[in-house]
């Protein structure tokens, strides 16, 4: 078996399933930003939603 990449109809985007914790784990190191989400679900909009509130207290907290 060998791999076939599929574009038709892609568009360059991809949708995947991952746990909130993990979702929560990638915004707060910065190697995902919220802008770069979309198409959520309401579970991840409130991770996303939480995570950057989190972010920003945690800014708050360290004077910037």
């Amino acid at each position: 078996m060998g791999f076939r990449q599929v574009t038709e109809g892609c568009a360059g985007k991809v949708r995947v399933e991952i746990p909130s914790a993990l979702l929560a784990q990638l915004i707060s190191s910065g190697a995902l930003v919220g802008n770069d989400c979309i198409c959520l679900d309401n579970n991840a909009r409130k991770t996303l939603w939480q995570s950057l509130l989190n972010l920003s207290t945690n800014f708050n907290n360290v004077g910037l």
